[in-house]
């Protein structure tokens, strides 16, 4: 019989944690952030009883509490049998390699994606105790290759005597009475709307140890004062719905700053940018005018991906163009990154040099081409930045080459940042610290890929530090700010003030079915896996929603009446909430730094049509200078007087501009040996085709003095070969015109035009 856990109220949970560590209680949760509000909760009240200093409640998430428990039974007696853990890089390398190795393999677009859905799949089948019906169940040839593929990973993960993360609770469980592995008095389970089979055995093991298992959860808030519990609210567009969440959590902050303020957007991991950039417009309308702002008073849940921090990202573009030929914006990055050294001493002649570097660059640069053009003529001389790319480039040829392991490659790296001045020489702020100690946690989970994977090359490693920097959320550490955002799964257990749940269609909530692709639908059905199919799925989402309306004094439910240019209605499973054109308490219009900055500006006219005086001399630039003025006055001032251009953008080949130019000093060059028809007409056909080679040869020379990665031997021969036959079209051509003597060739003249 299945083992069902005793509740208790919170109240009596705290009371009986607040024994401290001799009461050898541990309150798990399902996930990282409902511990921390648990925590929370209970400092609160040991802080309003009085209490100056207390010991700190063992409270933390399920799968950490049993990894405690694998590292006390690690340093146990019984170590000799325990198995080492495999982390979740170490973890992907083997489900690639087993994918790798086995017959469906070719014509795979990306063995990565499909070693992650390994991943997610396995930890379903251990969860959910399907492995043993797995093998007998009829399914498809999905299904059929992942049992191929998890027969590979698990002989792999044997031979090394490792586990993962999806069977450790298994491995964990017969360890229980081991000497030195510290099993609580009692485990009081907090939150939890699922149990897995495999977390009931494990409590059930635990029960078997002695071990009293208890349940508790948040009780439901009160409505607030003057409101309704619940109501429901529609808009336009989910543009208007974010607007209005920001407008009313700031009504509600400034109501009461101590409040809890929860905001639940169904598709966080797609609206993150939106929802983040909404709440900015109205709670911190002036981030980004002044230094030292004010800590966010919103924490959204869900991170982004590390390589998409700005730190993290010049790390590997920097790691990239010591291995490779990179796209020159990368390579521009790296020039003008201020992570590397001596960046902001050189920050303007850094930025000359990016722009000299346009003009002359391919679009693909190597790192020692990049270091050539930048030592070179025409070029402004940034001695520092010289210095540092002929270090990394030394560093390349010594440790960049060849294959080695991931150890090997962790350390390399390190070098090749350590020489480049990373992480630059200015202060970092504290969001970027928290990103330098991740990348480092990161570079030691790939060094730890050393038990699982053989010697790689440089591109490899690149690649594989590069897609586990893709795959790693970060979110920097905030100061707990009133205001929480949070996903659904997030959301579940949290008790706030105030709560507003956006983004409720009835093609959004309840959500689809989503079953695991590898394991046999029917197979999740039978097992009552969430989400496996509609009718679990409505099941799962009914009971959050009953959770949502429990969960605050004050609970908002809104969803946008177009999605995508369609009509949506309202979620079924809210539509018996009252629909209120407005809420209760008035929310104020809180305007946007737009709107102060329009509102106190004072328009003030000028008459300036007169600008600098032209310099002494002359003004280059032949007809273009009267294209300009006709085309738009002050486009011509910005150009002509100001000397203001757009940045090139290196492409592959030549531009219009080098080919045109080449063309040009071509005809030039042949023209003044041919000087007349009556010449040209006396040339015969292989005359004509040598003397246009070789004034090719001298029109390509000449541009590649500045275009010399560009105009390398194979594109410089294919160039040719187009001039040549273009001169060829050309002359004969001019041999259909009457008698003309050449006077001159692309020769300069003076014009003087109005005055």
């Amino acid at each position: 019989m299945p083992l069902e856990p005793v509740a208790i109220a919170v109240p009596e949970l705290f009371t009986r944690v607040a024994g401290g560590h001799a009461a050898r209680i541990t309150v798990l949760t399902p996930n990282r952030r409902l511990a921390q509000a648990v925590q929370r909760d209970y400092d609160a009240g040991r802080q309003a009883a009085g209490e100056r200093a207390w010991e700190t409640a063992d409270i933390l998430p399920f799968d950490a509490f049993v990894q405690r428990l694998w590292e006390d039974a690690l340093y146990s007696p019984a170590a000799a049998e325990v198995p080492l853990l495999l982390g979740a890089a170490q973890e992907q390398a083997l489900w690639e390699d087993a994918i790798a190795g086995s017959r469906h393999a070719e014509g795979m677009l990306s063995p990565a994606a499909a070693a992650a859905q390994c991943r997610d799949a396995w930890a379903l089948v251990h969860g959910w105790r399907l492995a043993g019906r797995l093998a007998r169940f009829e399914a498809g040839e999905d299904a059929r290759a992942f049992l191929e593929w998890t027969g590979r990973y698990s002989r792999a993960a044997r031979e090394r005597r490792m586990t993962d993360a999806a069977r450790l609770p298994d491995v964990v469980a017969p360890l229980l009475g081991t000497e030195g592995v510290r099993v609580p008095a009692a485990v009081v389970l907090f939150g939890f709307d699922i149990v897995t089979p495999q977390q009931q055995a494990f409590l059930e093991a635990l029960a078997a140890r002695g071990c009293e298992v208890l349940s508790a959860r948040f009780e439901p808030r009160a409505a607030r004062p003057g409101s309704a519990a619940a109501s429901r609210r529609e808009f336009s567009t989910a543009e208007d719905e974010l607007a209005e969440v920001a407008r009313w959590a700031r009504a509600r902050v400034e109501a009461n700053p101590t409040a809890r303020i929860g905001i639940v957007v169904p598709d966080l991991a797609q609206a993150r940018a939106r929802v983040s950039r909404a709440l900015e417009r109205v709670l911190q309308p002036g981030k980004g005018l002044e230094a030292g702002m004010a800590a966010s008073p919103f924490d959204i849940s869900l991170g982004i991906p590390l390589d998409q921090w700005p730190l993290v990202s010049d790390a590997l573009r920097l790691l990239r163009l010591c291995g490779r030929e990179v796209r020159f914006e990368d390579a521009s990055r790296i020039l003008r990154s201020p992570f590397i050294a001596a960046a902001a001493a050189e920050m303007a002649l850094r930025a000359r040099v990016d722009a000299a570097l346009r003009e002359r660059a391919a679009a693909l640069v190597s790192l020692d081409g990049l270091l050539a053009l930048a030592a070179g003529n025409g070029v402004p001389r940034a001695s520092r930045l010289l210095d540092l790319l002929a270090a990394l480039a030394q560093q390349r040829r010594a440790a960049h080459f060849g294959a080695h392991g991931a150890a090997e490659w962790a350390h390399a790296f390190s070098d090749t940042l350590r020489i480049a001045g990373f992480p630059g020489d200015r202060t970092l702020d504290s969001t970027e610290h928290q990103a330098l100690d991740k990348w480092h946690q990161l570079l030691a989970a790939f060094a730890s890929l050393e038990r699982v994977t053989g010697k790689m090359r440089h591109a490899e490693a690149c690649a594989r530090l590069e897609r586990m920097a893709r795959e790693t959320l970060f979110q920097p550490e905030s100061g707990g700010g009133p205001i929480q955002v949070l996903g659904v799964l997030e959301s579940a257990g949290l008790a706030f003030d105030h709560l507003w749940v956006t983004g409720l269609a009835d093609d959004a909530w309840p959500m689809a079915p989503r079953p695991n692709p590898l394991v046999p639908t029917a197979l999740q059905r039978q097992a009552g896996v969430p989400h496996a199919d509609a009718a679990l799925s409505l099941e799962l989402d009914r009971r959050i929603t009953a959770g949502w309306l429990a969960a605050a004094g004050e609970v908002v439910m809104s969803h946008a009446r177009t999605q995508d240019d369609a009509e949506a209605a309202a979620s079924p499973l809210v539509t018996h909430l009252p629909l209120r054109d407005a809420l209760v308490q008035g929310i104020g219009s809180y305007p946007t730094l737009r709107d102060v900055m329009r509102g106190a500006g004072r328009l003030e006219r000028l008459s300036d049509a007169r600008g600098s005086a032209l310099a002494p001399g002359t003004q280059a630039g032949g007809t273009g200078l009267f294209k300009d003025q006709a085309a738009c006055p002050f486009r011509a001032f910005a150009r002509r007087r100001l000397d203001s251009r757009e940045l090139a953008a290196p492409q592959p080949g030549l531009d219009r501009r080098d080919r045109g130019t080449l063309l040009h000093e071509m005809m030039r060059a042949a023209w003044g040996v041919i000087g007349s028809r009556s010449q040209l007409v006396t040339l015969d056909a292989a005359a004509r085709e040598a003397l246009l080679g070789q004034a090719a040869d001298e029109a390509i020379e000449r541009l590649r003095r500045k275009r010399a990665q560009t105009l390398t031997p194979r594109f410089a021969a294919l160039e040719r070969a187009r001039l040549v036959a273009t001169g060829r079209e050309w002359l004969e051509l001019e041999e259909t015109r009457r008698d003309f003597e050449v006077v001159a060739r692309e020769e300069k003249k003076l014009v003087t035009f109005g005055g």
